[in-house]
């Protein structure tokens, strides 16, 4: 599955927790600066002891499949419903029913953190200092193979291109380029 797809298809499970917690208080902002630590499992440690060590939910592995992906997705919404937050995302939840508190939404999401399905991409992002160079290193392969990629950092460090067709068409190039500058830190999640 490619690094696009499988964002993409993180962004729609998020969004459909998003909808389900509609109601919430949000979260409150830290005043303080973070600094990013790299907390990452040895190499060839599994992704499980990858995640312990992030403290992150279920990590997905680079080379996970779809059905692998469905699975720790499927887990982890059984926890959110035998926790008390059902979503539409599984079926449990049916159209006209209530919608679970919003208290009751946080505290199964805080039961379940552990069996949140998260990209490797994203603990990278988050615990890795070295994250921005890795991310200009794979900007600059996109440049030598004709796209005008360029790395941002806000909202997140992310890279940017051109315009959105620029972006459509990368796909499958970016996630060699990404492949390529993350290569050591990819064996990690392996």
């Amino acid at each position: 599955m490619s690094f696009r797809k499988m964002s993409l298809l993180l962004a729609a499970s998020v969004a459909v927790l998003t909808v389900t917690a509609c109601g919430s208080e949000p979260e409150p902002q830290t005043t303080g600066a973070e600094v990013a630590t790299l907390q990452s499992a040895p190499v060839g440690a599994p992704a499980s002891a990858a995640s312990a060590a992030t403290g992150d939910g279920a990590v997905i592995r680079p080379d996970a499949s779809s059905a692998e992906i469905h699975d720790l997705e499927r887990a982890y919404f059984k926890c959110l419903r035998d926790n008390g937050a059902p979503s539409s995302k599984d079926g449990v939840t049916e159209p006209g029913r209530p919608s679970p508190a919003p208290e009751t939404v946080r505290a199964a999401e805080v039961a379940c953190a552990d069996k949140q399905p998260v990209s490797w991409f994203d603990v990278e992002r988050r615990t890795n200092p070295e994250f921005p160079d890795l991310l200009r290193t794979a900007a600059g392969c996109l440049k030598k193979k004709g796209f005008q990629a360029r790395v941002v950092e806000t909202p997140q460090w992310r890279l940017a291109y051109r315009d959105s067709g620029e972006f459509m068409r990368a796909g499958d190039t970016e996630a060699q380029c990404v492949d390529e500058a993350f290569a050591a830190r990819i064996k990690t999640y392996r």
